[in-house]
Protein backbone atom coordinates (compact mmCIF):
# COMPACT_ATOMS: atom_id res chain seq x y z
CA UNK A 1 0.00 0.00 0.00
CA UNK A 2 1.14 3.88 -0.37
CA UNK A 3 -0.30 5.03 3.21
CA UNK A 4 1.32 3.39 5.83
CA UNK A 5 -0.21 3.61 9.40
CA UNK A 6 2.10 5.40 11.54
CA UNK A 7 2.35 5.69 15.34
CA UNK A 8 1.57 8.77 16.48
CA UNK A 9 3.20 10.56 19.51
CA UNK A 10 1.91 13.81 21.24
CA UNK A 11 2.73 15.99 23.99
CA UNK A 12 0.55 15.76 26.92
CA UNK A 13 -0.18 19.50 27.50
CA UNK A 14 1.34 23.24 26.22
CA UNK A 15 0.11 22.70 22.52
CA UNK A 16 0.28 26.35 21.92
CA UNK A 17 4.16 26.44 22.79
CA UNK A 18 5.10 22.84 21.00
CA UNK A 19 3.85 23.77 17.69
CA UNK A 20 6.40 25.33 15.49
CA UNK A 21 5.59 27.00 11.87
CA UNK A 22 7.96 24.86 9.12
CA UNK A 23 11.46 25.46 9.37
CA UNK A 24 11.88 27.16 5.82
CA UNK A 25 9.63 29.71 6.21
CA UNK A 26 9.97 33.28 7.25
CA UNK A 27 13.97 32.85 6.17
CA UNK A 28 14.38 36.41 5.49
CA UNK A 29 13.23 37.64 8.92
CA UNK A 30 15.27 37.03 11.99
CA UNK A 31 12.58 38.89 14.31
CA UNK A 32 9.73 36.21 14.02
CA UNK A 33 12.39 33.57 15.58
CA UNK A 34 13.56 35.75 18.23
CA UNK A 35 9.63 36.31 18.79
CA UNK A 36 9.12 32.82 18.90
CA UNK A 37 12.46 31.58 21.16
CA UNK A 38 11.20 34.90 23.56
CA UNK A 39 7.43 33.42 23.77
CA UNK A 40 8.45 29.88 24.14
CA UNK A 41 11.51 30.19 26.71
CA UNK A 42 12.23 26.94 28.20
CA UNK A 43 9.19 24.98 27.62
CA UNK A 44 9.07 21.52 25.82
CA UNK A 45 8.65 22.60 21.82
CA UNK A 46 9.12 21.43 18.62
CA UNK A 47 11.40 24.60 17.96
CA UNK A 48 14.32 22.64 19.83
CA UNK A 49 13.75 19.71 17.49
CA UNK A 50 14.36 21.14 13.60
CA UNK A 51 16.89 23.53 12.27
CA UNK A 52 15.26 26.77 11.23
CA UNK A 53 16.70 27.30 7.44
CA UNK A 54 16.92 30.86 8.75
CA UNK A 55 20.11 29.27 10.84
CA UNK A 56 21.89 28.00 7.85
CA UNK A 57 24.88 26.66 7.21
CA UNK A 58 24.48 23.65 8.85
CA UNK A 59 26.52 24.19 12.54
CA UNK A 60 26.82 20.39 13.75
CA UNK A 61 26.65 21.82 17.38
CA UNK A 62 23.25 22.97 16.83
CA UNK A 63 22.61 19.61 15.26
CA UNK A 64 24.11 17.18 18.35
CA UNK A 65 21.88 19.30 20.21
CA UNK A 66 18.82 18.64 18.24
CA UNK A 67 19.48 14.86 18.19
CA UNK A 68 20.40 14.83 22.44
CA UNK A 69 16.64 16.95 23.22
CA UNK A 70 14.74 14.23 20.86
CA UNK A 71 16.19 11.71 23.08
CA UNK A 72 15.30 13.55 26.06
CA UNK A 73 11.43 14.66 25.03
CA UNK A 74 10.60 11.11 24.23
CA UNK A 75 9.37 10.28 27.63
CA UNK A 76 7.36 13.62 27.61
CA UNK A 77 5.50 12.30 24.36
CA UNK A 78 2.28 9.79 24.83
CA UNK A 79 1.85 7.13 22.15
CA UNK A 80 -1.14 7.05 20.61
CA UNK A 81 -0.62 3.97 18.59
CA UNK A 82 -1.49 3.24 15.05
CA UNK A 83 -3.81 6.11 13.81
CA UNK A 84 -4.30 8.47 11.22
CA UNK A 85 -5.08 12.15 12.62
CA UNK A 86 -7.54 13.97 10.83
CA UNK A 87 -6.52 17.54 11.02
CA UNK A 88 -8.87 20.76 10.78
CA UNK A 89 -7.24 23.98 10.61
CA UNK A 90 -8.84 27.54 10.62
CA UNK A 91 -6.51 30.37 9.51
CA UNK A 92 -7.32 33.61 7.30
CA UNK A 93 -11.40 33.02 7.78
CA UNK A 94 -11.01 29.47 6.09
CA UNK A 95 -10.42 26.20 7.09
CA UNK A 96 -9.05 23.25 5.53
CA UNK A 97 -8.77 19.57 5.92
CA UNK A 98 -6.06 17.21 6.40
CA UNK A 99 -4.92 13.73 6.83
CA UNK A 100 -1.58 12.75 8.84
CA UNK A 101 -0.42 9.32 7.64
CA UNK A 102 2.62 8.25 6.52
CA UNK A 103 3.61 7.22 3.00
CA UNK A 104 5.92 4.79 1.39
CA UNK A 105 9.18 5.96 0.07
CA UNK A 106 9.64 3.27 -2.09
CA UNK A 107 6.47 4.37 -4.15
CA UNK A 108 8.17 7.82 -4.20
CA UNK A 109 11.33 9.09 -6.65
CA UNK A 110 12.38 12.96 -6.57
CA UNK A 111 14.86 12.78 -9.82
CA UNK A 112 12.39 11.72 -11.90
CA UNK A 113 8.30 11.42 -12.47
CA UNK A 114 7.92 7.26 -12.90
CA UNK A 115 6.38 6.85 -9.53
CA UNK A 116 3.11 7.29 -7.61
CA UNK A 117 4.23 9.88 -4.98
CA UNK A 118 5.94 12.67 -7.41
CA UNK A 119 7.45 15.96 -7.04
CA UNK A 120 5.65 19.20 -7.99
CA UNK A 121 9.11 21.12 -8.39
CA UNK A 122 12.46 20.24 -8.99
CA UNK A 123 14.89 19.09 -6.33
CA UNK A 124 18.20 21.10 -5.35
CA UNK A 125 20.62 18.35 -4.89
CA UNK A 126 23.18 21.36 -2.66
CA UNK A 127 19.56 21.23 -0.17
CA UNK A 128 19.61 17.71 0.91
CA UNK A 129 22.90 17.01 2.98
CA UNK A 130 21.72 19.34 5.52
CA UNK A 131 18.67 17.97 5.89
CA UNK A 132 19.39 14.52 5.55
CA UNK A 133 22.50 15.04 8.13
CA UNK A 134 19.42 15.97 10.31
CA UNK A 135 17.51 13.33 9.98
CA UNK A 136 20.85 10.42 10.75
CA UNK A 137 20.96 9.71 14.30
CA UNK A 138 17.45 11.70 15.25
CA UNK A 139 14.76 9.18 16.39
CA UNK A 140 11.78 10.98 16.09
CA UNK A 141 10.27 12.54 12.70
CA UNK A 142 8.24 15.68 12.75
CA UNK A 143 6.87 17.07 9.25
CA UNK A 144 5.78 20.23 7.37
CA UNK A 145 5.05 18.27 4.29
CA UNK A 146 1.37 18.35 2.55
CA UNK A 147 0.94 15.85 -0.25
CA UNK A 148 -2.03 16.46 -2.41
CA UNK A 149 -4.65 13.91 -4.03
CA UNK A 150 -7.19 14.84 -6.69
CA UNK A 151 -10.54 13.64 -5.14
CA UNK A 152 -13.47 16.16 -7.04
CA UNK A 153 -16.52 14.38 -5.31
CA UNK A 154 -14.87 14.30 -1.70
CA UNK A 155 -14.65 10.47 -1.76
CA UNK A 156 -11.82 10.21 0.88
CA UNK A 157 -13.11 13.04 3.69
CA UNK A 158 -16.29 14.34 3.32
CA UNK A 159 -16.95 18.46 2.54
CA UNK A 160 -18.25 18.21 6.00
CA UNK A 161 -15.52 16.74 8.23
CA UNK A 162 -18.40 16.46 11.14
CA UNK A 163 -19.82 13.04 9.72
CA UNK A 164 -16.64 12.02 9.59
CA UNK A 165 -15.05 12.29 13.45
CA UNK A 166 -16.47 12.20 16.53
CA UNK A 167 -15.82 14.64 19.28
CA UNK A 168 -15.05 11.42 21.61
CA UNK A 169 -11.32 11.03 19.41
CA UNK A 170 -10.09 14.59 19.69
CA UNK A 171 -6.72 14.49 20.69
CA UNK A 172 -5.80 18.62 20.50
CA UNK A 173 -7.68 21.81 19.84
CA UNK A 174 -5.77 25.07 20.61
CA UNK A 175 -4.91 28.41 19.12
CA UNK A 176 -0.99 28.33 16.48
CA UNK A 177 1.31 30.80 17.74
CA UNK A 178 1.89 34.27 15.68
CA UNK A 179 -1.53 33.86 14.04
CA UNK A 180 -1.36 30.65 12.80
CA UNK A 181 -4.99 29.81 13.68
CA UNK A 182 -7.07 27.13 15.55
CA UNK A 183 -6.41 23.58 14.84
CA UNK A 184 -8.01 20.81 15.90
CA UNK A 185 -6.70 16.79 15.75
CA UNK A 186 -8.74 13.95 15.80
CA UNK A 187 -7.62 9.94 16.05
CA UNK A 188 -8.77 7.47 13.61
CA UNK A 189 -7.38 4.42 14.27
CA UNK A 190 -10.58 1.92 13.60
CA UNK A 191 -8.69 -0.47 11.22
CA UNK A 192 -11.86 -1.22 8.47
CA UNK A 193 -11.54 3.18 8.37
CA UNK A 194 -8.27 3.33 7.99
CA UNK A 195 -8.56 -0.10 5.46
CA UNK A 196 -11.36 2.75 3.17
CA UNK A 197 -9.10 5.85 3.33
CA UNK A 198 -6.09 3.66 2.21
CA UNK A 199 -7.67 2.06 -1.14
CA UNK A 200 -9.32 5.29 -1.92
CA UNK A 201 -6.14 7.04 -2.12
CA UNK A 202 -4.66 4.57 -4.04
CA UNK A 203 -7.93 4.37 -6.40
CA UNK A 204 -7.30 8.36 -6.80
CA UNK A 205 -3.99 7.90 -8.29
CA UNK A 206 -0.81 9.81 -8.26
CA UNK A 207 -0.17 11.73 -5.09
CA UNK A 208 1.44 15.20 -5.65
CA UNK A 209 4.13 16.73 -3.19
CA UNK A 210 2.65 20.40 -2.72
CA UNK A 211 5.25 21.50 0.06
CA UNK A 212 8.34 20.44 2.02
CA UNK A 213 9.92 18.89 -1.30
CA UNK A 214 13.34 19.13 -0.31
CA UNK A 215 12.46 17.44 3.02
CA UNK A 216 10.86 14.37 1.50
CA UNK A 217 13.44 13.59 -1.05
CA UNK A 218 15.94 14.04 2.13
CA UNK A 219 13.72 11.66 3.98
CA UNK A 220 14.33 9.58 0.14
CA UNK A 221 17.98 10.03 0.37
CA UNK A 222 18.31 8.70 3.81
CA UNK A 223 16.28 5.36 3.85
CA UNK A 224 18.19 5.20 0.16
CA UNK A 225 21.42 5.07 2.64
CA UNK A 226 20.69 2.96 4.97
CA UNK A 227 17.93 0.26 2.76
CA UNK A 228 20.78 -2.29 2.08
CA UNK A 229 21.23 -3.44 5.51
CA UNK A 230 18.11 -2.81 6.82
CA UNK A 231 14.76 -4.63 7.45
CA UNK A 232 11.92 -4.07 4.47
CA UNK A 233 9.58 -3.02 7.81
CA UNK A 234 12.09 -0.12 9.45
CA UNK A 235 10.09 2.75 10.27
CA UNK A 236 12.53 5.02 7.94
CA UNK A 237 10.94 3.90 5.16
CA UNK A 238 8.28 5.81 5.80
CA UNK A 239 7.71 9.27 5.71
CA UNK A 240 5.32 11.37 7.69
CA UNK A 241 3.01 13.31 6.00
CA UNK A 242 -0.18 15.72 5.77
CA UNK A 243 -2.27 14.83 3.11
CA UNK A 244 -4.81 17.47 1.44
CA UNK A 245 -7.21 17.12 -1.11
CA UNK A 246 -6.59 19.79 -4.09
CA UNK A 247 -10.32 21.08 -3.97
CA UNK A 248 -10.74 21.55 -0.44
CA UNK A 249 -11.83 24.84 -0.50
CA UNK A 250 -9.61 26.07 2.36
CA UNK A 251 -6.60 25.48 0.67
CA UNK A 252 -5.67 28.30 -1.67
CA UNK A 253 -2.41 28.40 -4.51
CA UNK A 254 -0.15 31.62 -3.84
CA UNK A 255 2.21 32.76 -5.70
CA UNK A 256 6.10 33.80 -4.91
CA UNK A 257 7.01 36.81 -5.95
CA UNK A 258 10.99 37.30 -6.81
CA UNK A 259 12.98 40.63 -5.76
CA UNK A 260 16.38 41.11 -7.91
CA UNK A 261 19.01 43.20 -6.69
CA UNK A 262 22.28 44.64 -7.76
CA UNK A 263 20.89 45.74 -11.01
CA UNK A 264 19.95 48.59 -13.07
CA UNK A 265 16.20 48.27 -13.29
CA UNK A 266 15.85 49.49 -16.61
CA UNK A 267 18.33 48.12 -18.00
CA UNK A 268 17.11 44.57 -17.03
CA UNK A 269 13.21 45.79 -18.18
CA UNK A 270 15.16 45.95 -21.94
CA UNK A 271 15.91 42.40 -21.60
CA UNK A 272 12.34 41.49 -21.48
CA UNK A 273 10.69 40.77 -25.08
CA UNK A 274 7.29 42.64 -23.82
CA UNK A 275 6.03 45.72 -23.55
CA UNK A 276 4.82 47.86 -21.02
CA UNK A 277 1.82 49.00 -19.49
CA UNK A 278 0.90 51.82 -16.88
CA UNK A 279 -1.06 51.10 -14.16
CA UNK A 280 -3.35 53.29 -11.99
CA UNK A 281 -3.25 50.95 -9.17
CA UNK A 282 -0.58 48.25 -7.53
CA UNK A 283 1.13 46.60 -10.11
CA UNK A 284 0.96 43.37 -7.30
CA UNK A 285 -3.14 43.61 -8.29
CA UNK A 286 -3.30 44.58 -12.04
CA UNK A 287 -4.80 41.95 -14.06
CA UNK A 288 -4.82 43.00 -17.78
CA UNK A 289 -7.18 40.32 -20.09
CA UNK A 290 -4.49 38.96 -22.48
CA UNK A 291 -4.06 36.03 -24.37
CA UNK A 292 -0.47 36.17 -23.05
CA UNK A 293 1.58 36.60 -19.34
CA UNK A 294 1.11 39.78 -17.50
CA UNK A 295 4.01 40.52 -14.87
CA UNK A 296 3.86 42.97 -12.73
CA UNK A 297 7.00 45.12 -11.44
CA UNK A 298 8.26 48.06 -9.37
CA UNK A 299 11.15 50.23 -8.94
CA UNK A 300 12.48 52.99 -7.00
CA UNK A 301 11.04 55.33 -9.77
CA UNK A 302 8.02 53.60 -11.22
CA UNK A 303 4.88 50.71 -11.07
CA UNK A 304 4.01 48.94 -14.60
CA UNK A 305 3.08 46.07 -16.00
CA UNK A 306 5.01 43.68 -18.23
CA UNK A 307 2.98 42.13 -21.06
CA UNK A 308 4.07 39.29 -23.09
CA UNK A 309 1.52 38.63 -26.08
CA UNK A 310 2.89 35.62 -27.37
CA UNK A 311 4.80 33.87 -24.76
CA UNK A 312 6.73 30.97 -25.44
CA UNK A 313 6.78 28.87 -22.00
CA UNK A 314 3.07 28.22 -20.33
CA UNK A 315 3.70 30.38 -17.04
CA UNK A 316 4.24 33.33 -16.25
CA UNK A 317 6.99 32.01 -13.70
CA UNK A 318 8.61 30.52 -16.78
CA UNK A 319 8.98 33.78 -18.82
CA UNK A 320 10.25 36.20 -15.58
CA UNK A 321 12.94 33.53 -14.76
CA UNK A 322 13.92 32.41 -18.26
CA UNK A 323 15.53 36.16 -17.75
CA UNK A 324 16.38 36.80 -14.29
CA UNK A 325 17.52 33.17 -13.36
CA UNK A 326 21.26 33.82 -13.43
CA UNK A 327 20.95 37.49 -11.09
CA UNK A 328 20.65 37.78 -7.36
CA UNK A 329 17.20 36.97 -6.87
CA UNK A 330 14.92 37.16 -3.50
CA UNK A 331 11.89 34.99 -3.34
CA UNK A 332 9.18 36.61 -1.38
CA UNK A 333 5.28 35.34 -0.28
CA UNK A 334 3.82 39.14 0.55
CA UNK A 335 3.65 41.77 -1.98
CA UNK A 336 4.22 44.58 0.97
CA UNK A 337 7.60 42.99 1.46
CA UNK A 338 7.71 43.40 -2.68
CA UNK A 339 6.86 46.73 -2.74
CA UNK A 340 9.45 47.50 0.01
CA UNK A 341 12.15 45.91 -1.32
CA UNK A 342 11.51 46.73 -5.25
CA UNK A 343 11.42 50.47 -4.18
CA UNK A 344 15.78 50.04 -3.05
CA UNK A 345 18.06 51.83 -5.10
CA UNK A 346 19.22 48.73 -7.40
CA UNK A 347 16.38 46.84 -6.87
CA UNK A 348 13.27 45.33 -8.77
CA UNK A 349 10.31 43.54 -7.53
CA UNK A 350 7.86 41.53 -9.69
CA UNK A 351 4.48 40.10 -9.22
CA UNK A 352 3.55 36.74 -10.27
CA UNK A 353 0.16 35.92 -10.58
CA UNK A 354 -0.95 32.63 -8.85
CA UNK A 355 -1.56 28.64 -10.43
CA UNK A 356 -5.32 27.63 -10.79
CA UNK A 357 -5.32 24.82 -8.49
CA UNK A 358 -8.08 23.24 -10.80
CA UNK A 359 -5.25 23.12 -13.57
CA UNK A 360 -2.62 21.72 -11.55
CA UNK A 361 -2.53 17.78 -11.30
CA UNK A 362 -3.16 18.19 -15.51
CA UNK A 363 0.11 21.40 -15.39
CA UNK A 364 2.17 18.57 -13.36
CA UNK A 365 1.06 15.44 -16.11
CA UNK A 366 1.76 17.46 -18.89
CA UNK A 367 5.21 19.27 -17.45
CA UNK A 368 6.45 17.00 -15.34
CA UNK A 369 8.09 19.25 -12.80
CA UNK A 370 7.88 23.16 -12.45
CA UNK A 371 10.82 25.37 -11.98
CA UNK A 372 11.10 26.40 -8.62
CA UNK A 373 9.28 28.48 -6.35
CA UNK A 374 6.32 28.18 -8.96
CA UNK A 375 3.64 28.71 -6.39
CA UNK A 376 3.12 28.87 -2.40
CA UNK A 377 0.30 26.53 -0.87
CA UNK A 378 -1.23 29.17 1.38
CA UNK A 379 0.60 32.26 2.79
CA UNK A 380 3.12 32.27 4.43
CA UNK A 381 1.12 31.91 8.09
CA UNK A 382 -0.88 29.08 6.95
CA UNK A 383 2.15 26.81 6.64
CA UNK A 384 2.01 23.41 8.28
CA UNK A 385 3.14 23.63 12.35
CA UNK A 386 4.96 20.48 13.79
CA UNK A 387 2.50 18.96 16.25
CA UNK A 388 2.66 15.11 15.21
CA UNK A 389 5.89 12.84 16.00
CA UNK A 390 6.69 9.40 15.11
CA UNK A 391 9.82 7.06 15.86
CA UNK A 392 11.83 6.48 12.99
CA UNK A 393 14.02 3.87 14.57
CA UNK A 394 13.16 0.43 15.32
Amino acid sequence: MVLHVPRILLPKDNWEKWAVIACDQHTQDPEYWKRVEEFIGDIPSTLNLIYPEIYLPLDENRVNKIHKTISNYKKLLVDQGPCFILVRRLVSGKERTGLVAAIDLEEYQFNGSDSFIKPTEGTIKERLPARVRIRENAELELSHILVLYDDPYFSVIPGNPDDFVCEDNKVYDFDLMENGGHIKGYRISNEKIIKEISEKILNLGTLLVGDGNHSLAAAKSFWEQIKGTAPDDHPARYAMVELVNVHDPGLSFEPIHRVVSGIEPEELLKKFNARIEETSTSPSNADFPSAGHSIGFITKDRSDVLIFDNPVYDLEVETLDEIIGNYSIEYEHDPEVVEKLGKKQGNIGFFLPPLKKSDFFSLIRKKGVLPRKSFSLGKENEKRYYIEARKIVP
